[in-house]
């Protein structure tokens, strides 16, 4: 299992299938193996942890750049989605739970309200997290971060796929699942109005050419993949329909 020891950094993109792939993860680890607490008054917690235990993976909603607090080689994998579907189903996210922080603004807010308040979280949130800038994302920067220091960035409208590479890159075994957390109460993108949808796309220009890029490599990365590990994928995903 990752046999050349790096430290995995899953960096949890909200609105992927992240609770998902939680489950997944911590199925293929001891307890004291994983780390998914990445609130920014943790890191001192996890630096200290990281001290005193060999922690095999390092999970949350953190951002390109998370190596740098660890002395031991790494790599990182992610999930994308559809970046107008993922803000969608954020903001539908969000109004589903009033315990959420940001449940007071939004719930008086219709989407296109969300969209222009709640920047941060409803333009280019990939890039952003994937360039490792918060303020400013470099399209660039987040593609050479992907070519040099992630495994795997998978797409949860190939959710199958990903996760099958995955298993092949990091030894994982069992990965079967069920999804969780899932938004109940959304429209589709279709559903959307015109004049919104224009709006994310001009908003998320960055992330649509990132998921563009991303899309082209796992689906490279499926084709390499020799004629034993293609049946293996297809029986996989069979089960999973």
């Amino acid at each position: 299992m990752n046999s050349d020891n790096k430290l995995l950094l899953y960096m949890h993109i909200p609105k992927t299938g992240g609770s998902t792939m939680k489950n997944i993860i911590k199925k293929q680890y001891a307890p004291g193996d994983v780390w998914f607490h990445m609130e920014k008054d943790m890191l001192p917690k996890l630096e200290q942890k990281m001290k005193k235990s060999e922690l095999k993976v390092v999970g949350g909603h953190c951002w390109y750049g998370l190596h740098q607090h660890f002395d031991r080689p790494y790599t990182y994998f992610t999930m994308l989605r559809n970046p107008i579907d993922r803000v969608i189903s954020e903001y539908y996210y969000i109004l589903e739970r009033p315990h959420h922080k940001a449940y007071p603004k939004v719930t008086s807010m219709d989407l296109l309200g969300f969209v222009r308040q709640f920047q941060l979280k409803s333009s280019n949130q990939h890039t952003r997290r994937l360039s490792g800038n918060i303020h400013s994302p470099n399209l660039e920067t987040a593609i050479e971060n992907i070519k040099n220091d992630f495994t795997v960035v998978g797409l949860s409208e190939m959710f199958d796929e990903s996760l099958f590479l995955m298993k092949k890159s990091f030894g994982w075994e069992d990965i079967h699942y069920q999804k969780v957390n899932v938004t109940k109460k959304r429209p589709l993108i279709d559903e959307i109005p015109e004049n919104v949808k224009a709006e994310l796309k001009i908003r998320n220009e960055l992330d649509l050419e990132l998921y563009e890029f991303a899309r082209k490599l796992l689906q490279e990365k499926v084709e390499q993949l020799d004629s034993e590990s293609k049946q293996e994928l297809e029986n996989y995903m069979k089960r999973n329909e």
